[in-house]
């Protein structure tokens, strides 16, 4: 086989993702194009612990100790360079003022210590006792469902006090920008942290006449007359109320959404949520464009979030620096095989150029992963850091040179289909997370783009469709574009099977470009595709290639769907017929990948480029718990002749010697290591 070439095109390696950016004239915190790290620190303040209950009897003292200059100065000393605290929870601003004054004079101790400040404030808590005696109005600005029941942020049975405020509520909104003004103008955040960033799921969604009203406005301005002609089959939508549920009719027994009401439905909430991100982003800028804005909206860990939470990450991004996941899924092997990882969210992250903070704190393995490919640490909990946190923290520091101005790179492109995910997620999600299962396990570089990045595939070599059912006819167009200039398509399963509302095609959408697919179901829900056998079909189209897959195979017998069909780490393994998707991707890309490293399946690699530096740097996990060595792994490339430089937390800094068919053998790698590859004095290939 053609060793795969790093430099097949330089250009390709070096492109900026356009596509990425945040809207045209949109502030960018650049302070955090150094990375961060931040700790603190606490987000509670001492009413919320009081009136929550269950605390330990010295809670004030515990509040006022985090928020000290002792600790403050203390994190300072260990390297940390953002402080993070408490601001806002929800009771009010009348309530919590004494509380955020105590903010306001931590924030000026870090800013004396020469760090930022990270603030905490509650996005979707409205703790009605004290709100409501502060705001009476605020009675109209709580969530409420179809039987006009308030709805509360869930945190078991035990606080019910935390009503949901209504995000297409005016007032609300305009009350929440009074907080992010006193921490912007008060406070002088740095970066301001936005907490529960979601949505309950069906049937507790927001039904208030605010809702009502505003999802028949977003129906008349989103779709022409003849659009909700072709798309309801009427024009008149002032009488369309949002989708109701009963005891026979669950919403989280409903596999296959094609109710273009519902559809519709989902597509409000999704867009609500953005709609008030972007002011209160936009306000929080307007005063300080430096002022960095982070949410909590979850990553990407198999949920069907559009449907279930109102998060559409896509719409969502591009008006942030950063976003938390608390997603669990600690990174290691398990005993049947599956390799865990955040790596899909850490992704996400790099496609919006933002930076996912997540759980690592204490953990090599969860530290090496954020550093891999989140290229910072992000979180790294509360005062003092300790033992293996200080570690990593100082090795970071020491080679920050590393990880400043990299991007993505590989020129492999996985998409993951808005209406594909929303409306069948289960094969759709089941087939995405294969794809990239397969593409982590056997080490080949990948990025995730959604839905409207179709528009500019000019930076990519090979665009994977794992069971993207739903795409409209101008992505198709794109899609051909692309072919037959020269680019490679791997698409699987009912790939352009449906349109972007999931009517059936009468003609699958992807013929011409690939051969052997089967047309789709309009309606009933068909056994799961993921499941189907069959050979795979190349195609040479134009300039470029296409193979078809009819499915990738789950390993095993498949588990049974959950609630919402979520696909959970449980389903996270390299796909039976892995094998057949690296030959296809290989194929269609003419064996023109930029690395290939041979080693096992719990050996993870990263590739990114620093263009102004003019080298990559190969990043190297072993996912293997307790961390026993990987030794004898080699990697291929196309370097230049000379060395390659080894760095990591678990050794000094090595030296390998590239063979003339440029490639070279790593040392040992206990954790996580980095090869750099320096393309400075390379010949032309």
């Amino acid at each position: 086989m053609l060793l795969a070439r790093v430099l097949f095109c330089v250009p390709l390696l070096f492109a900026t993702a356009a596509w990425a950016q945040p809207p045209a004239g949109w502030p960018r915190a650049k302070w955090l194009e150094n990375g961060l790290i931040d700790a603190g620190g606490t987000h509670e303040g001492n009413l919320f612990i009081t009136r929550r209950g269950g605390q330990r009897l010295d809670a004030r003292q515990q509040y006022e100790h985090a928020q000290s200059e002792e600790v403050i100065r203390g994190l300072a000393g260990q390297g940390v360079e953002v402080f993070h605290t408490h601001l806002y929870k929800g009771f009010g601003m009348a309530a919590e003022k004494p509380e955020m004054e105590d903010t306001v004079r931590a924030a000026a101790v870090a800013h004396r210590c020469g760090m930022k400040v990270d603030t905490y404030i509650q996005w979707n808590s409205l703790m009605y006792e004290t709100f409501f005696a502060e705001e009476p109005r605020a009675k109209d600005w709580v969530q409420r469902d179809a039987l006009g029941q308030p709805i509360m942020l869930a945190y078991g049975y035990q606080q019910s006090f935390r009503y949901r405020p209504c995000f297409a509520n005016r007032d609300y909104l305009d009350y929440l920008k009074r907080v992010v003004r006193f921490a912007v103008e008060e406070v002088h955040t740095d970066f301001i942290h936005f907490d529960n960033f979601d949505l309950n799921a069906e049937p507790e969604s927001c039904h208030d006449a605010t809702c009502v009203a505003g999802f028949r406005e977003f129906l008349k301005r989103k779709y022409t007359p003849a659009e909700r002609r072709d798309r309801l089959g009427f024009e008149n939508v002032d009488y369309v109320n949002p989708p109701q549920w009963n005891a026979v009719n669950r919403p989280e027994g409903m596999r296959v959404i094609y109710d273009p009401v519902i559809q519709a439905w989902i597509d409000f909430r999704c867009q609500v949520m953005a709609d008030a991100l972007r002011q209160m982003a936009g306000y929080a800028k307007s005063l300080n464009p430096q002022v960095a804005i982070e949410i909590n909206p979850g990553g990407l860990t198999g949920d069907n979030r559009a449907w279930v939470s109102g998060i559409d990450h896509a719409r969502l991004l591009p008006l942030t620096e950063a976003f938390w996941s608390e997603e669990g899924n600690e990174p290691g092997l398990a005993a049947d095989g599956r390799l865990i990882s955040r790596i899909r969210s850490y992704k996400l992250a790099r496609a919006y150029h933002n930076i996912m903070m997540t759980y690592v704190a204490g953990d090599p393995l969860a530290m090496s992963e954020a550093l891999a490919f989140g290229q910072t640490l992000g979180h790294l909990d509360t005062y003092p850091l300790k033992g293996e946190t200080l570690r990593y923290l100082g090795f970071y520091r020491r080679s920050r040179d590393l990880f400043r101005g990299t991007e993505d790179t590989g020129g492999v492109a996985v998409l993951r289909s808005y209406p594909s995910l929303t409306y069948d997620h289960f094969p759709a999600q089941l087939s995405a997370v294969l794809t990239e299962q397969a593409l982590i396990q056997a080490r080949v570089p990948f990025e995730l783009i959604n839905d409207a990045h179709l528009a500019d595939l000019s930076r990519f070599k090979v665009l994977i469709l794992p069971n993207a059912e739903c795409l409209s006819d101008g992505q198709i167009a794109a899609i051909r574009g692309f072919v037959e200039r020269g680019g490679g398509l791997v698409a699987i399963g009912q790939s352009g099977v449906y349109d972007q509302w999931r009517r059936m095609r009468v003609t699958p959408g992807l013929g011409g470009l690939i051969d052997g697919q089967q047309p789709g179901a309009a309606y009933e829900e068909d056994p799961l595709t993921t499941q189907v056998a069959g050979a795979p079909t190349r195609r040479r189209v134009g300039k470029g290639r296409s193979v078809y897959l009819p499915a990738l195979r789950f390993d095993g017998p498949l588990p049974a769907p959950g609630r919402f069909f979520g696909v959970t780490n449980r389903y996270w393994k390299r796909p039976a017929n892995w094998e057949e998707l690296l030959d296809a991707v290989r194929w269609v890309a003419r064996d023109e990948l930029p690395v290939r490293v041979d080693g096992p399946a719990y050996l993870v690699a990263n590739l990114v480029a620093q263009p102004e530096k003019h080298r990559l740097l190969l990043h190297l996990v072993n996912y293997r718990r307790p961390g026993r060595p990987i030794e004898g792994a080699t990697v291929r490339c196309r370097a230049p002749a000379g060395a390659v430089r080894i760095y990591s937390p678990d050794a000094e800094v090595r030296t390998v010697t590239v063979g003339p068919d440029g490639s070279f053998h790593l040392p040992e790698i206990r954790t996580y290591s980095i090869a750099v590859i320096d393309l400075a004095e390379r010949s032309t290939p």
